[in-house]
């Protein structure tokens, strides 16, 4: 999973980055983001390995893109922005930690600039396609039509194409249009200046809101962000658990038991016969897999059976 942290001069996305990876990494060419994977803190992961003991523990990896910044007067050109649209995700990080700013305001930027940009793009390939079409370069396609229609009435009510429920091949095809609000958006507030202000604000632009003060924090504050940010991209968590390694997985919501087995080997997937799932709570409170299955508490799975954040799972196979 790659997120792109887009923000204004001085919001802290660099110093964010250095909260996970322990060094700063930053890059002074605005062309050039600097890219850094680092592994995620997980308190479930500790817990299982305070229980068990393994030789080793894994923590789950996610890569941030710190795309260089620009004082908001200047606003966003259009290669940053294209940068980010490489990104699986993408991160508002606004200043919450400067005493006189408002963080609202920085979003309420940002959110607009991000808009604004869609609605021209959009304007200018309406154009381009209708003028295609008119010299037998394209052929109509009316449900292509239908979309992009719709996505300018959602952009000219100032809205992101994401908060419309278009289905998979649709979101993939605005994507690669090029269009950036139909990604998938959250915000990052550093500091807690106007605390419940910008929980308001996010909650009408439907965003998930995380947050951190990189400058004065706690373990447990970090291991808190780490959650929020994995919920904020819809991924969950699930964890294989052995003697020999733990490890913490990462896949989208929704996703079946075949996508765990395939995400801990191909060929586990391939050979895939059954899954047994329980529940982080009562891992822990048993103590092993072994004695869940004991107490009846064990789902069995077949390939379509949907993974749940903190199962403890065992995949059977041929392999």
């Amino acid at each position: 999973m790659k997120i792109g942290l887009l923000g204004y001069t001085g919001s802290g996305k660099t110093t964010l980055v250095s909260l996970f990876s322990g060094k700063r990494h930053e890059s002074f060419d605005p062309l050039k983001p600097s890219i850094t994977t680092v592994k995620m803190p997980d308190k479930r992961l500790k817990t299982i390995v305070e229980l068990i003991k393994p030789q080793k523990a894994t923590e789950p990896e996610i890569t941030f893109i710190d795309i260089k910044g620009c004082p908001e007067t200047t606003g966003l050109d259009e290669k940053t922005i294209e940068i980010a649209s490489q990104s699986d995700r993408i991160a508002f990080v606004v200043n919450a930690f400067t005493e006189g700013k408002n963080p609202c305001n920085e979003l309420d930027s940002l959110y607009l600039e991000m808009v604004y940009r869609d609605q021209e793009r959009l304007r200018n390939l309406l154009e381009k396609r209708q003028q295609e079409i008119l010299h037998g370069k394209r052929e109509k396609n009316e449900e292509e039509e239908r979309i992009l229609k719709k996505c300018q009435g959602i952009l000219e009510q100032e809205r992101f194409l994401s908060s419309e429920d278009f289905d998979k091949k649709q979101n993939t095809f605005l994507v690669s249009l090029g269009m950036i609000t139909a990604k998938r958006f959250f915000v990052i507030a550093n500091g807690h200046i106007a605390k419940e202000q910008l929980e308001k604000k996010c909650k009408d632009y439907n965003l998930e809101l995380c947050r951190i003060d990189v400058n004065k924090h706690s373990e447990e504050d970090i291991e808190l962000f780490s959650s929020q940010i994995l919920i904020a991209t819809g991924l969950l968590r699930f964890y294989t658990v052995d003697r020999k390694e733990t490890k913490v997985w990462l896949l989208p919501v929704g996703s079946t038991m075949l996508d765990a087995a395939a995400a801990i080997h191909t060929d586990i997937a391939a050979s895939f016969i059954r899954a047994d799932a329980v529940g982080f709570d009562d891992f822990i409170s048993t103590g092993s897999l072994s004695s869940c299955r004991e107490k009846g508490i064990v789902r069995s799975e077949g390939k379509t059976g949907i993974v749940k954040d903190g199962d403890i799972i065992h995949i059977h196979s041929t392999r």
